[in-house]
């Protein structure tokens, strides 16, 4: 177990995106100055803030500057949280080159300094269409390109624990929402829609999904950095309840008080890869780390809805 974050050498990858945006505030504020890679070094995450992290120009793909900096800081914890999630056809083949390459270099370089703990993201989607709820024993099955460039990419992370006992810990997140998210997230849109009280077209959406408020999410990666004697597992981080989209969207739209003339279910064809459901097993998770989520759906709804409204001001 670490005594004290505050002692630690953070980095952090994927720090200026939605989730690591984030654990970046959650760190400053317990007065940790972390250290996050980004392509554009001139970011300034929180404006708002005297303190922001150390943001240093390293794109993951230069691996000769990766070693370097690596080397020279000589982190003792790492937070990979970057990650192409979505695919065009101009980037066919990113997800595997960064998911997996990029990765498998950044684990191997890690192994190198010997760093005290490394915090993987994989995917809920590893488990592809079994039945929920969804237990870290159940095989990965991945059916997207996003799922198997992550599924490989941990487990290189395990086979690297398994052979030089590299501190790995392999965080599995389902459907995490919050402020801030991407527009073209499922809650986002349905939220400004309901907001700007404009027309949302959907799909029937009988597909669950298993949601977790953002903050709950950073809850647990901190957990995961204070918790001694988990090294090589996987965690699923999930609320342990599901939700059908429609079911959702109907809720988003009674909290903002929206026309349900508005709400179009049944608009829009499924995407075949959207079909599944997702619903965590939390019991791992809950008895080796004693975490379990502290906002309620309901509650994180009015979060994200009181966002687009102060937003749209």
């Amino acid at each position: 177990m670490l005594e004290s974050l505050s002692d630690e050498k953070i980095l952090l990858t994927g720090g200026t995106g939605f989730l690591g945006r984030h654990v970046v505030k959650e760190l400053l504020t317990q007065g940790i100055t972390p250290t996050v890679l980004t392509r554009n070094p001139h970011t300034r995450l929180f404006d708002n803030q005297h303190r922001n992290p150390n943001l240093i120009e390293i794109d993951l793909f230069d691996t000769h500057a990766l070693r370097n900096y690596i080397e020279k800081l000589r982190p003792t914890i790492i937070i990979h949280l970057a990650g192409y999630a979505y695919q065009t056809e101009s980037q066919s083949d990113i997800l595997g080159k960064f998911n997996f390459e990029a990765t498998a270099k950044l684990l191997e370089l890690a192994d190198s300094i010997q760093v005290k703990k490394f915090i993987l993201t994989g995917t809920a989607d590893e488990y592809g269409f079994q039945a929920c709820p969804q237990a870290e024993t159940m095989p990965a099955m991945p059916v997207s390109d996003y799922a198997v460039s992550k599924n490989k990419a941990v487990n290189y992370a395990l086979s690297l624990f398994e052979k030089n006992k590299l501190p790995i810990v392999i965080l599995r997140p389902f459907t995490i929402y919050g402020a801030g998210q991407p527009a073209k997230m499922f809650v986002s849109q349905a939220a400004a829609a309901a907001v700007k009280r404009i027309p949302f077209e959907m799909s029937e959406g009988r597909q669950k999904r298993d949601l977790l408020f953002v903050t709950d999410f950073v809850s647990a990666i901190i957990k995961t950095l204070t918790t001694g004697g988990i090294e090589g597992e996987t965690f699923n981080v999930g609320s342990g309840e599901s939700i059908a989209l429609k079911k959702l969207a109907k809720k988003i739209w009674e909290i903002a008080g929206a026309d349900d003339k508005l709400l179009k279910i049944g608009a829009r064809l499924t995407a075949q890869s959207e079909l599944h459901d997702t619903q965590a097993d939390v019991s791992k998770i809950s008895a080796l780390l004693n975490w379990t989520p502290k906002i309620s759906l309901d509650e994180g709804l009015k979060l994200v809805l009181e966002q687009v409204k102060k937003d749209l001001k």
